[in-house]
């Protein structure tokens, strides 16, 4: 069994966690991911206020908005367990007094209909907001003030008859959870979830979360009125996320506690439905919980929070035991640090579902080191880092691999990638398995080949060759490298004398010699001159001629690179770019070239280069950041 290692997971959150603090002037943040177990990772960045006096922890107390509805449907949950009250129990059999008025016919039919599945799944016919106590009243009022002036309010639609989220409902079942126990809703959720999920810090009074390290909120440099939120079923938790790390355990053991059942199975399973449906499709709200889009086939559910100054998230997968949590104490920019908690996750279940792996002794790897190639596929390079292979491909893809035996491995995606050996035990070819398709590579080259014949025949046919094509001129390399001849222009190959003057490639290729020509796949190359200048003077002279010149210019890079280095390939894209801004990529498809190589150096000058050039260029930043990664 494959045991994660979240490391890098972690220290890229963190990374884009500092740059968007930094970059969107986010006043603090904390953040906790969460498996069945454990806190993996938790950390606070900025600060409490604007002061800049108390740095955000993982144990600030955040106000968790909407994020407070789960809390409260886990809480009617677990004294539903207890056989205190049922999820399709009517309003009025605990709160008799309550009222509405309907334009939907008899208003006691659709009052009897009002039940807490309703409320909680927010389909119950109630608005948003109440007329005491709301996101948009900030007058000071107590929770049964707030709960008194829901009665007599007009239903928006019939109850049932459609889905709409509200509050009204989430804070009429805390309401009467706290009038079957007969003390006070916040006393509730401390007697009930709370104290046997080990959460001490975690209230729902405002002078109490004070009292702690306390994350005021604001709305840009604006500091909100630290005020009590009126409304504790529906939003009225303060929490950090090392407390709502033990909450997100709880679900992720469906229920269960230090080996007790808190929740029955049965109602733990009734609060991921979905409980409503319209024309045969089901909503994705269960019961104060939201059901998101999967990840890698598995359900994900959320709640998150926002108003009072505070940007809060909590999102789960419960078939791979992990959870991430995000409180923000700042509501003035975009839900970019909201997205966090899904993208840690995605990396999380990456890294939990990555295949198990045998032990395959060093030497076995080592004699698969090299280049592998095929006609029409990007060249493939098989290293060893750390003890382990890795392949990188021409277009900047890394992909580490996992032995199931000495030959054949899995992809972190669980493709199936086999080597197969010719004589000697030397690697002949790869074949790559992947769902609907399947690709052999030639082995071309590798650090482990002797020198080769170094035949001073060659001398002769070195240099550059051209070819014409539809009026457009095309350039390939043939040079001497550790003894053997290689036919380049973006790739390298290697070639197989079979006989005087006939030449093979990996991939089977004919190349035939003459004194100043090659016939490499049955077309003619002329050798040539090759003058840089002129190739660029051409360039600049039309419009289109700087459009079609861009494929080329690529091949011309790849030559100067195997035959003069690096300065002379970088200081050539420069030249080109003076030319014309559609020649960025130029270094772009360099970098990644390097970055094959493992020149990352190199390549890092290119992507740094790009970013100067184009600060929006996203390919550079994620490839600067693998590189930083993988040099430290």
């Amino acid at each position: 069994m494959y045991a994660p290692n979240y490391e890098f997971v972690i220290k890229e959150l963190r990374t884009e966690i500092e740059d968007i603090v930094e970059k969107d002037k986010i006043c603090g943040l904390a953040i906790a991911l969460v498996d069945r177990e454990r806190i993996i990772w938790s950390e606070g960045f900025g600060f409490t206020d604007f002061t800049k006096k108390e740095e955000v922890t993982a144990n600030t107390l955040f106000s968790t908005q909407s994020m407070g509805k789960t809390i409260t449907a886990t809480t009617f949950m677990i004294m539903a367990s207890k056989g205190l009250i049922n999820l399709d129990d009517s309003i009025r059999k605990y709160y008799p007094e309550f009222t509405v008025n309907s334009k939907f016919g008899d208003k006691e039919e659709e009052i009897a209909k009002i039940t807490f599945r309703k409320m909680l799944g927010h389909f119950a016919g109630f608005t948003h907001e109440a007329p005491i106590g709301s996101n948009y009243d900030d007058t000071p009022c107590t929770f049964e003030e707030h709960i008194a002036s829901i009665n007599n309010i007009w239903l928006r639609s019939k109850v049932g008859s459609e889905f709409a989220y509200s509050n009204l409902g989430i804070d009429l079942t805390a309401y009467v959870l706290g009038k079957i126990q007969k003390k006070a809703f916040q006393e509730v959720v401390k007697d009930e979830l709370f104290h046997p999920l080990g959460i001490v810090n975690a209230t729902l009074d405002i002078q109490e979360a004070r009292q702690q390290t306390f994350a005021k909120g604001h709305i840009g440099e604006f500091e909100t009125p630290t005020v009590q939120v009126p409304m504790l079923g529906a939003g009225g938790v303060y929490i950090s996320v090392n407390d709502q790390a033990k909450f997100a355990m709880f679900h992720l053991n469906k229920g269960k506690v230090k080996g007790k059942q808190l929740i029955t199975e049965e109602l733990f399973e009734e609060m991921y439905k979905s409980q409503f449906e319209k024309d045969g499709i089901k909503l994705p709200f269960g019961l104060g919980l939201y059901k998101e889009s999967s990840i890698n086939n598995a359900e994900v559910y959320s709640h998150g929070g926002g108003g009072y100054g505070y940007l809060t998230q909590h999102t789960w997968v419960p078939k791979y035991g992990l959870a991430a949590i995000v409180f923000t104490n700042d509501m003035h920019h975009n839900e970019r640090q909201l997205q966090i908690a899904r993208k840690a996750l995605e990396l999380m279940v990456k890294e939990k579902s990555k295949p198990s792996a045998v032990e395959v002794p060093f030497e076995k790897l080592k004699r698969l080191i090299g280049s592998y190639y095929t006609y029409r596929t990007n060249m493939h390079y098989a290293s060893i880092e750390n003890r382990k292979l890795v392949i990188y491909d021409t277009q900047g893809n890394r992909y580490l691999l996992y032995p199931q035996n000495d030959l054949e491995f899995l992809t972190e995606d669980n493709n199936k990638i086999k080597f197969v050996l010719g004589e000697q035990g030397k690697a002949k070819f790869i074949e790559f398995i992947s769902k609907g398709n399947f690709r052999t590579l030639k082995y071309n080259d590798g650090p482990n080949d002797q020198p080769g014949p170094n035949e001073e025949s060659w001398k002769k046919h070195l240099g550059i060759y051209e070819f014409s094509s539809y009026g457009l001129k095309y350039y390939f390399g043939l040079g001497q490298f550790n003894g053997y001849l290689y036919l380049y222009m973006n790739d390298k190959w290697r070639l197989e004398k079979y006989q005087e003057n006939l030449y093979f490639t990996p991939d089977g290729e004919s190349l035939i010699l003459s004194d100043d020509k090659l016939i490499y796949r049955n077309f003619t190359l002329t050798k040539t001159d090759f003058d840089i200048d002129e190739l660029l003077k051409d360039c600049n002279s039309s419009k289109f001629k700087r459009e079609v010149y861009k494929g080329i210019f690529n091949s011309v890079v790849g030559i100067l690179y195997y035959s003069k280095g690096f300065e002379n390939a970088y200081d050539f894209i420069l030249e080109a770019i003076a030319i014309d801004d559609l020649y960025h990529d130029l270094l772009s498809s360099f970098g990644i070239l390097l970055y094959y190589y493992r020149k990352l150096n190199e390549a890092k000058q290119c992507f740094n280069k790009l970013v100067v050039l184009d600060e929006n260029n996203e390919k550079a930043k994620i490839m600067l950041k693998r590189i930083e990664i993988e040099q430290e």
